[in-house]
């Protein structure tokens, strides 16, 4: 990104997607989370939603999935590697 007005554009894009996600995977007694597969820490996890009204997003079924994995590594590693744009293509 070359420009301050695309950093800055792309920096409200990557805020707003942050607070969808968010609000898609926090916790809700209206929506459950539903097991795809797996066994224990393999787990995939999926829930759905109606999205009706929310301003600046179409009405539509919002699918949510969740997984995690365990790294054999440091948390400050990974990050770091996540971080440094060299290694993205990794």
């Amino acid at each position: 990104i070359t420009s301050p007005e695309g950093r800055r554009s792309m920096l409200k894009l990557a805020e707003r997607m942050v607070v969808s996600f968010c609000a898609g995977v926090s916790a809700s007694t209206a929506h459950t989370w539903t097991t795809l597969s797996g066994s224990g820490a393999e787990d995939v996890r999926v829930m759905t939603r109606k999205s009706i009204g929310d301003p600046g997003r179409p009405p539509g079924i919002v699918l949510s999935a969740a997984t995690s994995f365990w790294l054999p590594v440091s948390p400050k590693r990974v990050f770091d590697f996540l971080r440094d744009e060299n290694s993205r293509n990794e």
